[in-house]
C-alpha cells in the first residue's frame, strides 16, 4: 500500500512538474525572447522622426486586426493574452495575426519596390 501511494505522489510531482514546464515555455514563445520583465513596459515616447517611421510602417499593413495586434504588442507592451482578451479574438488568432503582419511588413519593406 505504502509503495502505491508512492507512486501516485512521484507521478502527481512530475505532472505537475510537466504542467509548470510547459506554461514556463508558452509564456517564453508568447514574449519572444524578453527574459526581463521590465523590458516588457510599453515603449517610452521617441522622437517625432522614429514616430512619423514607425507611423508610416504601420501604415504598409493592408489588415486593420494585424495593425491592432502589432500596436498593442509593440507599442503598448501587452502580452498576446492581454491583446487577444482587448480585442476579443484567441489568442491563436492573435498570434496568427501577429505573424501575418510582420511577415508582409518584412516582405514589403525587403522589396526592391518600397
Amino acid at each position: 500500500m505504502e509503495e502505491t501511494i508512492d507512486n501516485y505522489r512521484h507521478e502527481l510531482q512530475r505532472t505537475a512538474w510537466r504542467v509548470a514546464y510547459y506554461q514556463r515555455e508558452h509564456y517564453r514563445k508568447e514574449v519572444t525572447g524578453i527574459e526581463n520583465e521590465s523590458l516588457r513596459r510599453p515603449a517610452e515616447p521617441c522622437s517625432r522622426e522614429v514616430e512619423q517611421r514607425m507611423n508610416e510602417y504601420m501604415e504598409l499593413i493592408p489588415f486593420d486586426k494585424g495593425r491592432q495586434v502589432i500596436e498593442s504588442i509593440f507599442i503598448e507592451g501587452k502580452t498576446e493574452a492581454e491583446t487577444a482578451e482587448s480585442m476579443q479574438i484567441s489568442q491563436q488568432g492573435v498570434s496568427k495575426w501577429k505573424r501575418k503582419s510582420l511577415e508582409h511588413l518584412r516582405r514589403t519593406l525587403n522589396s526592391p519596390y518600397c
